[in-house]
């Protein structure tokens, strides 16, 4: 993976005369580092690649778990999705490959793309499972990292840690991806058999209902009655009394019989007689006065419906 070495040089020697940036983000050296940002006055140091791997300072400082030398290189304006020239990898596919859940989870939290595919078609999850790094793999998924993703060969995550003998890495991936797969089949399922179609069915039945209910509470002649379910009503009211509702169907003539001439007399649910106001002060003699007397089944009753009070 290397890019290639400058003949005559040992790394240090190269990376401490041309790549002073990426020494000090390699030795986790904050110091050193903070001393060059304050010089460098080019963003074209902060994005220079090496000569060993093509990585630019911050790739660096993810492969080795430096977290303050990530963060130091972020505040002077490394950009967190940077890709390699050469292999289109990003900080989080280097610090997953790495295995450093910590910086992993610091660049996904400042925006890095987490499913961003190399030239290999591999995440940064395929390059935790590569090292067999279950911190990384832990930390991608807890984010949500696609473990169903295939690389440019066909392979998942699973199947590179598989690969690479990291069995309760590959174990755990498979998992991952059997339960995204039970959802994805679910939501298919769902979509297939027609979920508009069963909240339809809802509406219709719901509908049926409605008018079932209105069907029930409409008399033969196409007078709605009133619903009386949770209504307290007077014991006279209550349904059965309908002998002792006719009661009061009685004409002036039987009233002023029963009264003597001293008004309507208005016989109650129980049998007992109640005499409604009408004294004898008026004159014996002044024709009684024509009474209209309202049947239940006409009354307004007022009727709890689902959004206001109606009258039926």
């Amino acid at each position: 993976m290397s890019v290639g070495i400058e003949s005559g040089f040992s790394n240090d020697e190269v990376l401490n005369s041309r790549f002073p940036l990426h020494r000090a983000c390699r030795d986790g050296d904050v110091v050193a580092l903070c001393s060059l940002l304050q010089c460098t006055i080019s963003h074209a140091d902060l994005i220079a690649e090496d000569s060993f791997y093509g990585w630019t300072p911050i790739h660096w400082a993810a492969h080795f778990g430096k977290l303050e030398c990530v963060v130091r290189l972020m505040q002077a304006g490394c950009e967190v999705n940077t890709m390699t020239t050469r292999f289109a990898q990003t900080p989080a596919h280097i610090a997953a490959f790495g295995g450093h859940p910590e910086c992993v989870l610091w660049l996904l939290q400042a925006g890095a793309d987490i499913n961003r595919q190399d030239y290999v078609g591999e995440t940064p999850i395929h390059k935790a499972a590569r090292a067999g790094s279950m911190e990384c793999v832990n930390a991608l998924l807890i984010q949500g990292a696609k473990p169903d993703l295939r690389n440019a060969n066909g392979l998942t995550a699973a199947d590179l840690a598989h690969t690479q003998g990291f069995q309760e890495c590959a174990q755990l991936l498979s998992n991952a991806q059997n339960h995204l797969n039970q959802l994805n089949g679910f939501h298919t399922n769902s979509v297939l058999n027609g979920t508009h179609s069963l909240s339809q069915s809802r509406s219709l039945l719901n509908g049926l209902a409605n008018r079932k209910r209105l069907l029930e509470g409409t008399e033969p002649n196409h007078i709605k009655k009133a619903r009386t379910e949770g209504v307290d009503l007077p014991a006279w009211m209550q349904p059965g009394c309908e002998n002792e509702l006719e009661s009061m169907h009685m004409d002036s003539a039987a009233l002023d019989a029963v009264s003597g001439g001293t008004g309507p007399v208005i016989c109650g649910p129980m049998g007992t007689r109640a005499q409604r106001g009408w004294e004898s002060k008026e004159s014996p003699s002044t024709a009684p006065k024509e009474l209209n007397i309202t049947t239940v089944a006409s009354m307004q009753i007022p009727c709890r419906c689902t959004n206001s009070y109606a009258y039926l």
